[in-house]
């Protein structure tokens, strides 16, 4: 060998130890032969020490049975794969070091294994080249976050953490389409008002109002069944849609709520408050020829509670 060609070597290995990438070679027994740098200073194992060994002996918490079809397949396909840190998010148990990607313990890896032809064509051993992909995975996963909690709040009442209206006409459009199509039933919609809630802004002010108004909030998320639509309808009105509920059920859920809220004592800056509530209940119906009709139905039991005397239950006939 020329002295060109021990430089050019030279040049080769020392790129290779090197290379912010990972390179491992492993023969058939999945045992390796060549581990550079990068694996050494994330694993902590040395060259001489992983050298020989199994791959699975060097990393016992590898998914083996996965890890190891995958091999197989390359060596019998003789064709690349690409495994993704999507799919597999921390195929090598290493440690982030990154201070960018500090949020993230784990180093996430993109992984390929290329097969390596021998001179006389067959395919013994292969190259796993281990690429730390932390930053894009860390930046993807805060883009995602950020998207949802987006969409969140354009659905949710910002005050209460409700629903909001826009989410609630959506829903109820969407029960009533399903209903007069005789895929479902029943469903009831309740109205609730907190009585003189006016009063209350008069007297204590617009923050002490918006206390209540999550207060209220509160007691009616607690008191409802996953699946029931819980929403603010507007100013200090609510609404809430029971699905599979049919008027006495309706009935009974008013109530409980009414109930708990006229027990409430709201403890405020300027002293305990206590308020009351007013609900008007209608079970939708093939007599309600439109979505509107059936929420009016709602609102005239609702003012019907107010016109009786406030903190009462009223249920559409």
């Amino acid at each position: 060998m020329s002295q060109n060609d021990m430089t050019e070597l030279h040049w080769l290995f020392d790129m290779l130890q090197h290379i912010d990438v990972g390179l491992v070679v492993i023969n058939d027994q999945y045992q390796v032969q060549l581990w550079n740098g990068f694996m050494e200073n994330h694993s902590g194992i040395s060259s001489t020490s992983a050298k020989e060994q199994s791959l699975f002996d060097l990393f016992p918490t590898l998914n083996q049975q996965w890890l190891q079809s995958k091999l197989d397949n390359v060596l019998a396909l003789r064709t690349p794969i690409y495994v993704s840190w999507e799919q597999r998010p921390h195929i090598f148990p290493f440690k982030s070091y990154r201070s960018i990607t500090s949020i993230s313990e784990k180093m996430f890896q993109n992984l390929v294994i290329r097969p390596i032809n021998n001179a006389n064509g067959t395919v013994t051993h292969l190259c796993l080249v281990v690429y730390d992909v932390t930053d894009v995975a860390v930046n993807k996963a805060a883009l995602s976050a950020a998207n949802r909690k987006l969409d969140q709040m354009s659905k949710t009442d910002g005050l209460t953490d409700l629903n909001n209206r826009a989410s609630l006409d959506r829903a109820l459009k969407l029960t009533y389409e399903s209903y007069i199509s005789g895929n479902s039933g029943p469903h009831s919609l309740v109205m609730a008002d907190i009585d003189f809630f006016k009063k209350v802004n008069d007297n204590y002010g617009h923050l002490i109002g918006d206390q209540v108004l999550q207060e209220v909030a509160k007691i009616l998320s607690g008191g409802s069944r996953r699946g029931d639509f819980v929403g603010r309808y507007g100013g200090e009105e609510f609404c809430v849609l029971l699905l599979n509920t049919n008027a006495e059920g309706a009935r009974v859920y008013a109530e409980k709520i009414r109930q708990q809220i006229e027990a409430a004592v709201i403890t405020t800056a300027k002293g305990d408050i206590n308020i009351t509530i007013s609900m008007g209940c209608s079970e939708l119906s093939d007599k309600y020829s439109s979505l509107a009709n059936w929420i009016e139905s709602a609102d005239k039991a609702l003012y019907q509670a107010k016109e009786n005397g406030r903190n009462q239950t009223v249920v559409s006939q």
